[in-house]
Order: structure tokens, then sequence, then C-alpha cells
């Protein structure tokens, strides 16, 4: 089932364009060439079906992307850069009928989170995504079928027009 209703659309649509930005800006790094950061890795992923109603995902692979506004000269500059964290960040995922309870230990500051209430824009045998819209735009997509797990929050302020998307696996809590 696809969902085309007004939250959805508002969610959805932001977030691909910043990734659109995202992948835009890559190819300005090195004028008429190569990007700097012209990288891809593919590697083969075997998960395995995932069951139940609470789930422990993690991560330790990033990519970050935005503008930063610097108060002391007033300059904006852009940034990327994708990475394998120290330590790992990992979601417990709660699933509560139509809402969804997320904590998070950030694997970057070590620290336990607040709980943050997610919604469901669809659930299916086979695949489970979530949103919130706070300050940023999160989303979380799981692949049921092999616990396959991507995060992305997405924020603008004053300071920061940026995205962070982290890609890893799942498996039940128990």
């Amino acid at each position: 089932m696809i969902r085309t209703d007004r939250v959805y659309i508002r969610t959805l649509i932001p977030c691909l364009m910043a990734l659109c930005v995202f992948a835009v800006s890559c190819d300005r790094v090195r004028p008429g060439g190569a990007s700097l950061l012209d990288y891809s890795h593919e590697t083969t992923y075997h998960g395995s079906k995932l069951e139940g109603d609470v789930y422990l995902c993690t991560s330790d692979r990033v990519a970050e992307g935005g503008f930063y506004l610097h108060l002391d000269s007033k300059a904006v500059t852009e940034s990327y850069q994708v990475h394998t964290q120290q330590n790992v960040t990992t979601w417990r995922i709660t699933i509560r009928g139509d809402r969804v309870d997320v904590v998070a230990f950030s694997g970057s500051t070590q620290t336990l989170e607040e709980t943050e209430e997610f919604s469901i824009v669809n659930r299916s045998t086979t695949a489970l995504l979530l949103t919130r819209q706070n300050s940023a735009v999160q989303t979380i997509s799981i692949d049921l079928s092999n616990a396959s797990f991507v995060y992305s929050a997405h924020n603008v302020s004053f300071l920061t027009n940026k995205t962070n998307v982290f890609v890893g696996s799942c498996r039940p809590y128990i």
C-alpha cells in the first residue's frame, strides 16, 4: 500500500530533496574532474527475517552532509563525510499499536537519549517505515525480510542545514 496523505508527502519530500542536494553537491568538490568524495562501496548483505514488535538496531556507518554557519566570520561552509564511528549507535524500537517508541544510545557521544515517539507510515509483512517530525525530520526504514536498517535525520536551523544517514541491521530484542 502506498500512502499519499499530506503528512506522509510533507515528510517524504524534504527527505528526498536533502538527499538530492547532497548528491549534487558532491560533484562540485573538484570542477571538471572527479570529486574528492567519489566513493562507493558495495558488499553482499546477509540478514535474517525479523519478527516480533521489539527490535534492537545498530549501525556504525554514517554519511553526513550539509551547510554550516560560522558565527564569528558569518561564513557558510559546505561539508560532507562518510565514515565508520568508533562506537556503535544502537536504537531500541518498540511497536505499540499505531505508535512506535524509539530509544537511541549514541555511538558518538555515548549517551542514552530520551524516548521519541515515531509514527508508522507503512507496515507490511516485509517492510516497516517510521517517521517523526519535530525540529528535525527523522525516518527509519527496516526491511523485515532481511533485517536491514536505515535511519536518517534532516534538520535545518540558523546554524545548520544538514542530514545524517546511518545504515545497519536489526535483531529481535528479547
